[in-house]
């Protein structure tokens, strides 16, 4: 199912679009060839003036499925279609570990099929194919689930290490915000079967210690194995323009009420793929990735028929009070669920799209749909609940097929003003009647189980074609886009190649209010060193305050900026014949306490980068020279991502500006003595240098990321040994067991 769903993409034939593109197609191919070099990308030079690399947690680069990517680097390039393949190898994932985690439940294989394709292919992974850190992490919830079960049932602790280092890798994955959602999931889950197998009361007791102890562990080491991602990541995020977001922001991407519809009719509010955008429900048109939770017609009605149980299934009791919970959670500033968890839960107050959060009505959807499949396919009910259960499933289908015949004939038209205009009523019109022709055959598979009259696997094999069938025609056709990512990147060759032609380090400007010449991010992508560029926690200190146009082009290292013709309606690049270059000497300091008094000095008419610098550290020692001395000498011989080397040569003592990012953990030596960097110009480095010939060298070496590393790496030996003590011990188990039967 997965190869016969994004075969065009497999095939290479069509490919993913939009952010794959413009963000996480050039986060891999430099960290891929950064790692195919030797080197381990903890900075990236080329965005904006610089900004960690690693501690962009969106970036993946621990992840091992994109570590593995290193192997296919060739020339220094990664084609991108490995990276496809990769992405669409975890709708494997998500449904090979959905089937499993079903079958933990004691479910049929059927059953367990289902709920595999209605998680796997629904609206919300299909929709996200473009946002891989999303799947990345989404793909792993059943697998995580099934271990977390296994953790509390089997009595070694196997599972919990096992658990606890998967639990920890998906985070690598690279979606803090889905990694957030999972870990409150799985308190409640934990909570849940602890409190059914011991009760309240019993969670003093020993046994209920144990499994306390187990869940907790669990958690407790995943935690501490992230932590050399997690360390680096909570530093840049204080110093990121996400460091606090308003509610308003954080709400962006709610789901709408009448967007409940979209349970039964996905594109009732149009859509937004790789061919169009037709979008016209709330928001912008982004919404429609952000809000998705369609998984099925045919799963949505047998989930509901499994509401049969809730009072004698736990399991079914649970996810469906989670799904309702996941809903209202969704529905974000249109329901006050979301604002509580805003202001009072930690962590929540970090994200925007609370629609998100839908992901668990497609996840416990899937599941209850296979629960509800499942009392049927087990044929375990008297022919008067057989009965009762087809009343059930009529009043079940009745309501949603009126529902849609009520849309589909104009009864909702008032509500929903859209459906005024004549293109988006057609376009409505066709998708319900889509869903009906889906009602309909799902309820006969159900009425043929209950009367045994057609065989049980056979029904179940045309249920699970059907429910494949609807979210093909739904999502098969999302992520086709027709152009090659690398092709895209390609039509700037020519000035790339230009650019970088050049034996010198500078920067460029390659976008204005008319336009740009280069993608955002085709620095990263091509190693040019370019004032722009995206990513998710970009640092809230880009660019420096100025005067005049030339002083912030000269403190930025710009050698060519971006120049609209206005009588043509044409852009193209200028030279600064005299750029001020990437690193040199000054002999006169202001020092600043704080960040107004930097941009006081800094918008100045008075003050000329070339000769002053403005240095914010109260610590520092101010440099004052009425005559900046001749002879002086700032040569780079030694630049890559995580370290530079000069060699200086002054008369007396000066200041050594450098035009790259400053950022805490980027450290300097002096001839191989400790010397300090200091914040410079508002964004920049500086290094006092004293008078004489010397070597001076910067590495980024953030504490974080070393702290970080080691508790991680003590955690994966902890984990290691206790697998391997585990799995001593059951080989031994084993054959004193065959000793004894011999």
């Amino acid at each position: 199912m997965t190869g016969l769903f994004f075969l065009k993409i497999l095939l290479g034939t069509a490919y993913l679009w939009e952010d794959f593109v413009y963000q996480w197609y050039p986060f891999r191919q430099y960290a891929a060839t950064a790692l195919a070099a030797g080197e381990f990308p903890l900075w990236n030079p080329y965005t904006v003036g610089g900004m960690p690399f690693f501690a962009e947690i969106q970036t993946e680069v621990l992840y091992i499925p994109m570590l593995a990517l290193t192997l296919f680097v060739k020339n220094g390039h990664l084609n991108v279609y490995w990276l496809e393949l990769v992405n669409v190898l975890h709708y494997f994932l998500a449904a090979a570990g959905m089937y499993l985690l079903a079958r933990s439940f004691d479910l049929r294989r059927m059953s367990a099929l289902l709920a595999g394709t209605a998680f796997a292919f629904s609206g919300f992974l299909v929709t996200h194919a473009i946002h891989q850190v999303i799947v990345g992490v989404a793909a792993w919830y059943p697998l995580l689930l099934f271990m977390m079960r296994k953790a509390l049932q089997e009595k070694r602790w196997t599972w919990v290490f096992i658990g606890a280092l998967a639990l920890g890798h998906s985070f690598f994955a690279g979606s803090p915000q889905m990694s957030l959602f999972f870990y409150f999931f799985l308190a409640c889950y934990v909570a849940m079967e602890i409190i059914a197998t011991v009760g309240v009361r019993g969670l003093a007791t020993r046994p209920g210690l144990v499994l306390m102890s187990r869940a907790a562990t669990l958690v407790g080491l995943s935690f501490a194995f992230i932590m050399v991602q997690l360390l680096p990541t909570q530093d840049l995020s204080a110093l990121s323009q996400r460091a606090t977001i308003t509610y308003e922001k954080g709400s962006e991407g709610s789901l709408g009420w009448g967007q409940l519809l979209t349970l039964l009719v996905p594109k009732f509010f149009g859509a937004s793929d790789a061919h169009s955008y037709t979008w016209w429900g709330p928001g912008a048109y982004w919404q429609y990735w952000e809000t998705s939770i369609y998984f099925g017609v045919a799963p949505l009605l047998f989930a509901l028929f499994s509401l049969r149980f809730f009072r004698t299934n736990r399991h079914i009791a649970f996810f469906a009070s989670f799904a309702l919970f996941a809903l209202l959670f969704s529905l974000g500033k249109n329901f006050f669920l979301h604002g509580f968890f805003f202001d009072h839960i930690p962590g929540f107050a970090s994200f925007r799209n609370p629609g998100r959060m839908g992901v668990f009505v497609v996840f416990a959807g899937s599941l209850l749909a296979a629960f509800g499949f499942d009392a049927v396919l087990k044929g375990q009910f008297t022919e008067k609940e057989g009965r009762r259960w087809v009343a059930t499933m009529v009043w079940i289908s009745g309501v949603c097929a009126a529902i849609v015949v009520a849309a589909l004939v104009g009864l909702l038209d008032g509500i929903f003003p859209f459906l005024a205009q004549q293109q988006q009523r057609t376009f409505v019109r066709k998708e319900l009647a889509i869903a009906l022709v889906t009602i309909i055959p799902a309820f006969l598979f159900f009425y043929a189980l209950i009367r045994r009259s057609m065989p049980a696997g056979i029904i179940g094999l045309l249920l699970v074609a059907i429910t494949f069938f609807d979210l093909s025609i739904v999502g098969s056709e999302q992520n086709t886009a027709a152009q090659n990512p690398e092709e895209h990147f390609a039509q700037a060759s020519r000035l790339v190649g230009f650019l970088k032609s050049q034996n010198e380090l500078f920067r460029v400007n390659t976008r204005n209010a008319q336009g740009m010449i280069m993608d955002r991010n085709q620095g990263i992508m091509d190693r040019v060193f370019t004032m722009e560029g995206y990513t998710p926690l970009m640092p809230a200190r880009v660019f420096p305050p100025a005067a005049t146009a030339d002083n912030f082009y000269d403190l930025l290292n710009i050698k060519y900026y971006l120049q609209t013709d206005s009588v043509r309606g044409t852009i193209g690049l200028k030279e600064r014949p005299g750029y001020l270059e990437r690193a040199y000497l000054v002999f006169t300091t202001t020092v600043a306490r704080n960040e107004e008094e930097v941009r006081a000095r800094m918008t100045a008419p008075s003050f000329d980068p070339r000769k002053e610098a403005v240095v914010e550290d109260s610590t520092s020692i101010p440099i004052a020279t009425a005559t900046p001395p001749a002879g002086w000498q700032v040569r780079i011989t030694d630049h890559r991502i995580n370290r530079i080397g000069l060699a200086v040569e002054t008369p007396q003592a000066g200041y050594l500006v450098l035009s790259e990012a400053y950022f805490p953990g980027w450290r300097a030596s002096i001839d191989g003595a400790a010397a300090p960097v200091y914040r410079t110009n508002f964004v920049s480095r500086g290094v006092p240098v004293p008078a004489g010939k010397h070597t001076v060298e910067l590495v980024f070496d953030p504490p974080s990321f070393n702290r970080g590393a080691l508790i991680s790496l003590l955690t994966l030996l902890v984990c290691g040994g206790g697998i391997a003590v585990g799995m001593w011990n059951a080989r031994r188990e084993r054959q004193r067991s065959e000793t004894a039967g011999a």
